[in-house]
């Protein structure tokens, strides 16, 4: 929340000014949020300044959307998709997998119980959202493809659960993040879930890239690489939804701020693990302002150009 007010107040000036009346304040400067051709641009004020510092201290690869091999969304075929993944999912391999120390199972067990719990909701309410959603707008496919994500999701729990039983580390009972989640998905309808969802999507891609270096283990790197490459078109394909649901004139702005508020509590409970990975705050907001405002680029306009 820092962030945003910060930058709201250092760029107020910009955003009020009017070019074509040079010294005038005539616009008003929440146009630029009402206007959705501007809301990208409005996102890359709120995170440039985060962006710029850390470009003067180390470079940071991100990773692009628009180099995903999908093409034209409109007629992406997104249950085949899902069924392609299914069909050719991991096989983990502990061959060589070492015994994890004290310290290692002491620093990602508390990350890895949350993230298996949430990767394994049945997605009912999602469900139930989806195919009200088809009946009113005639996307007949949607509800299956919706289908298809949620199995991809329980994958991913699988996934993370056989590392932990290799590991003997418990499952989680309870979770305070996910249990937060949850009830923000269900606040509202398809657009709510949609956009909480994306939202925990975008924060994962950081955690699953510092999971993988935080430790040495040949099957929990080889686990958030078939995360990430899974997880990186689903963003795409929860924005395109958005996009079919039209936004309304706040919802960006209300996006920006849970991404902030989203990814400063994820820091905060799993800070170590991030650190360990190599990633600072500044890094993991980098990386989540640089997801989001591709994500809204593509609720904007439909195409992941």
């Amino acid at each position: 929340m820092f962030i945003s007010c910060y930058n709201l107040l250092q760029f107020f000036p910009l955003l009020y000014k009017d070019s074509s009346h040079e010294g005038k304040h005539k616009t008003n400067p929440f146009t630029i949020i009402r206007d959705h051709q501007n809301a990208g641009d409005f996102l890359c004020l709120i995170g440039l300044p985060v962006m710029l510092y850390l470009s003067r201290k180390k470079k940071i690869a991100m990773i692009s959307l628009s180099t995903l091999p999908i093409g034209d969304l409109t007629q992406y075929d997104w249950i085949a998709h899902f069924q392609a993944n299914h069909d050719h999912h991991l096989q983990i391999d502990f061959s060589t997998e070492p015994e994890l120390t004290p310290q290692e199972k002491s620093l990602i067990s508390p990350s890895i119980q949350n993230f298996q719990k949430g990767e394994a909701s049945e997605g009912c309410f999602l469900l139930h959202c989806a195919k009200r959603y088809a009946g009113l707008s005639h996307d007949l496919e949607y509800p299956e493809a919706m289908k298809w994500f949620v199995r991809e999701e329980n994958r991913h729990s699988a996934y993370l659960r056989k590392f932990m039983d290799y590991h003997q580390i418990p499952v989680g009972r309870h979770s305070f993040l996910d249990d937060i989640f949850r009830l923000l998905r269900k606040s509202g309808g398809l657009r709510t879930e949609i956009i909480v969802l994306v939202t925990a999507e975008m924060i994962a891609l950081s955690y699953y890239r510092a999971l993988a270096e935080c430790i040495d283990s040949p099957a929990l790197k080889s686990i958030c690489r078939q995360m990430l490459k899974d997880e990186l078109p689903h963003i795409v394909f929860q924005s395109y939804t958005l996009y079919k649901l039209k936004s309304y004139p706040i919802e960006n702005l209300l996006r920006i701020l849970l991404m902030e508020a989203s990814m400063t509590v994820v820091w905060f409970c799993y800070k170590n693990v991030f650190r360990a990975g190599d990633y600072s705050y500044h890094r993991l907001a980098t990386d989540c302002l640089g997801y989001l405002r591709q994500s809204i680029k593509i609720a904007e306009n439909g195409t992941n150009s």
